[in-house]
């Protein structure tokens, strides 16, 4: 073959290759020479580098570009090594036009060493591939990934949004990124915190968008704003310079739009002219949408958070125990007061186990309502015991109402328990007080007509038997003793009211208590022989003395006595016992009776409280007696106990008493006696009561005595009636009703006191009223002595025989 030869199949076989170059779809290119003077370039390679004319001109001269970012000096390195250098994902800045815009592309590439029939390198062939796609869509993916996994652990939405422009501004290149709220007036955007790369001043702070262009009204339409150059676009050129001096030549801002009204935006900006993408502004709204949900999100779980957590305060604040649960009834919320009620261990008792703590008795009532209240929807409510820490079981008003939803489905149920023990044993109290109220009514009925029967029927005989002076007799017996048994329950009354209350002024002397029992069973003896009891009394040979009042120990004493009679059958055996030991003295009254029922032991001292009436204690007393006797007790520092083993049993009362030491003898004291009956001259008497049938009966008993009597029936009749020279105005002493008509008797007394005839005269009250005050009203009013109904006239008499003697 000629030389001729060689070089036409040499020249041929460049045609085929720069044919194949030319038709190849990757960048390719032909360096040759040190200087990397470009022989051949494809269409694709052009297209990389864009509309420059490159052939015949060394790379470094034809594409600066090319050599700042440092791939003249990769190509030095294949040339002069002769090993060939591949890439993938490069990054390669273009600038097409001089002058004009960068573009950022991405290429997968190889150099490689071209050799001549020397085997010297000759030159280097560019072989590439633009993946500026590709790497974009990985590096959105990667960014997109990152924002997932930062939003779960970030726990402010500022956080959120703060990290989700880092992670946007550094996937795009930009040069700010951020998020802000868009004021009141609507062209105001408030920006907390924006991401900006090395060098970029923040824009954190409220700013005017106006200023910056007319674009506002397309963000209230909630189309996005794509500025590419705010130079070249009308809508920003007029603040161009400065967009530029804030880095902002181009930006992106997508509106966000809530109930019709621009309520954020996303902004997104570039230090210079940019082209966004669509793959640019479909990351932008991927990152806006996810971070918007995820800030929205944690917003509503925040305020869910802050929600449960105001509840919770408020439901602990709350003195009643508050519980919740689910639709199905399953408990899964309990506040504090229910833990530190029950003692429970929190979480013990959701689920089912809230029942564990009920009574037994109430259990499944409790269990009833619940399952009607979850199959009805109705509300819950019901009265049950609850066990409390200390295994008390106390009474709790359980409540509860569903919670429902717009659709009217219950989502929850919202239930309370409050305490109401100390109301439910009132509520009882209150019916026990009610139940003995009615019983002393019906029992004080009982009480006073037994009397009034036998005084009505010896009434009823004297006017039909006149004249028997023997029956007479028998039958002022019969109403003496009657009217003083209903005298003894009217002071019963009034006794155990005074006392009770406090109203009785009670002696402080020494008293000797073998004087006391002593007076005690004097007392009550005529009650024990007619009951044929046998009575032990055991008293010790030294006196005790206790500071008091003798009367009232007299009356606590007798009072044990006449209960220990009446209540033991006849035939029965008594005994009454004085020891005294620590400086204690315990006088002691035992009896083989009826006994106490266990139900009945702890209220014995309650007022009106008796145990069972039987015919043969007919007169059995008000159930007043043992009150009495517990609050003598208590008035004396000291206390009264009851014990029996149960009905039949018997029974003990002891009274005991702090004792003091005996006191020292006064022999220079004696006696103020009164003079015996009898022993006094005939008076004139005056007696004023508005009831005929008292005053005529009173009258009667003091003439009889020799004495004599006026009888009026009101003031008015005996101030008119009370001259100069009547007997009236002369009367040595006056015996006054106080609850008359018009004039009541502390006015008459102290008319009486101002006129000269009766100034020195005896004034006696003999009046029903008997209380405290009652004796101070009447000592103001001028009388010398008070006298409450029925009168004794024993008592009556002793005061007329000592006023006259005087």
């Amino acid at each position: 073959m000629t030389q001729a030869d060689d070089h036409d199949q040499d020249y041929q076989s460049r045609r085929q290759f720069a044919a194949l170059f030319q038709e190849a779809p990757m960048c390719m290119a032909l360096l040759h020479g040190p200087t990397h003077q470009v022989e051949f370039v494809n269409p694709g390679y052009q297209r990389l580098v864009g509309a420059r004319d490159i052939v015949g001109r060394p790379i470094a001269e034809a594409l600066d570009d090319a050599a700042t970012q440092g791939y003249v000096h990769i190509l030095d390195q294949v040339y002069r090594e002769g090993l060939p250098y591949a890439a993938n994902g490069a990054r390669y800045v273009v600038q097409a036009v001089p002058g004009g815009p960068t573009v950022e592309r991405y290429v997968d590439f190889v150099f490689q060493p071209v050799r001549g029939r020397s085997s010297e390198v000759g030159g280097v062939l560019v072989l590439g591939s633009d993946v500026t796609e590709r790497v974009l869509g990985e590096r959105r993916r990667d960014a997109l990934a990152r924002l997932t996994d930062a939003l779960r652990d970030l726990r402010t939405p500022e956080d959120i949004t703060y990290c989700a422009a880092r992670i946007l501004g550094e996937t795009l290149g930009a040069s700010r990124a951020g998020f802000g709220l868009i004021g009141a007036a609507g062209d105001t955007v408030h920006i907390d915190r924006d991401w900006c790369a090395e060098g970029v001043e923040s824009l954190a702070g409220a700013i005017d968008l106006r200023q910056f262009g007319n674009f506002i009204d397309e963000l209230r339409a909630n189309r996005p704003v794509v500025i590419r150059d705010a130079g070249a676009d009308p809508r920003t050129q007029e603040a161009a310079e400065s967009l530029a001096a804030l880095s902002a030549t181009a930006f992106v801002d997508l509106p966000v739009v809530e109930d019709d009204q621009l309520a954020a935006l996303i902004f997104v900006n570039a230090a210079g002219p940019r082209d966004w993408s669509a793959q640019d502004l479909a990351l932008m709204r991927e990152v806006a949408e996810r971070t918007h949900t995820a800030s929205q999100r944690l917003r509503t779980e925040i305020a869910l958070a802050a929600s449960e957590a105001m509840f919770r305060t408020i439901a602990n604040a709350m003195p009643q125990m508050v519980w919740s649960t689910l639709p199905d009834g399953f408990h899964d919320y309990y506040n504090d007061p229910w833990y530190e009620f029950t003692g429970m261990v929190p979480g013990s008792t959701d689920g089912v186990h809230w029942a564990d703590v009920f009574h037994p008795d109430d259990r499944d009532r409790a269990w009833r309502a619940w399952r009607h209240s979850l199959a009805t929807g109705d509300t819950y409510e019901i009265q049950y015991r609850l066990r409390d820490r200390h295994g008390n079981y106390r009474w709790v008003l359980g409540r509860a109402l569903p919670v429902r939803d717009d659709s009217g489905a219950i989502v929850r149920w919202m239930g309370t328990c409050t305490d109401i023990d100390d109301q439910k044993m009132a509520e009882h109290a209150l019916r026990l007080a009610n139940q003995r109220k009615d019983d002393f009514l019906a029992m004080l009925a009982h009480e006073l007509r037994n009397p009034l029967a036998p005084i009505s029927t010896a009434a009823q005989v004297l006017r039909l038997r006149q004249g028997d002076a023997a029956y007479a007799l028998r039958a002022g017996e019969i109403i003496e003793r009657q009217v003083r048994h209903m005298t003894e329950l009217v002071d019963d009354l009034l006794d155990v009211s005074r006392v009770t209350r406090g109203l009785v002024q009670m002696e402080r002397e020494p008293v000797e208590l073998r004087a006391v029992v002593d007076s005690a069973v004097e007392q009550v003896r005529p009650l024990i022989e007619a009951r044929h009891h046998a009575l032990a009394v055991d008293l010790p040979d030294a006196p005790v003395f206790v500071s008091g009042d003798r009367t009232r120990l007299v009356q606590a004493v007798s009072n044990l006595l006449n209960n220990a009679a009446k209540y033991t059958q006849q035939h029965g055996s008594l005994r009454v016992a004085l020891l005294v030991q620590d400086g204690q003295a315990a006088m002691s009254v035992t009896d083989n009776g009826s006994g106490i029922p266990p139900g009945l032991l702890p209220h014995v001292f309650d007022l009106f409280t008796q145990g069972e009436r039987t015919p043969d204690r007919a007169q059995g007393g008000l159930g007043l007696g043992l009150t009495l006797v517990k609050s003598i007790a208590g008035l004396h520092g000291g206390a009264v106990t009851a014990d029996s083993e149960g009905q039949g049993q018997g029974s003990v009362f002891t009274i005991t008493l702090p004792t003091i030491a005996a006191p020292v003898a006064d022999p220079a004291a004696g006696g103020n006696a009164l003079p015996p009956a009898g022993a006094g001259r005939p008076l004139r008497i005056t007696v004023v009561d508005d009831n005929r049938d008292a005053g005529a009966s009173l009258a009667a008993a003091l003439e009889a005595q020799g004495h004599t009597v006026r009888l009026f029936d009101d003031a008015e009749a005996l101030l008119a009636d009370s001259g100069p020279a009547t007997d009236a105005a002369n009367a040595d002493v006056y015996v006054l009703d106080i609850g008359l008509p018009r004039i009541d008797g502390y006015q008459l007394a102290r008319a009486l006191r101002q006129r000269p005839g009766s100034r020195d005269a005896l004034l006696i009250a003999l009046t029903g009223y008997g209380q405290a005050h009652d004796f101070t009203l009447s000592k103001g009013a001028g009388f010398d002595h008070h006298l409450v109904k029925p009168a004794n006239l024993e008592q009556l008499e002793r005061i007329l025989i000592g006023w006259a003697a005087a």
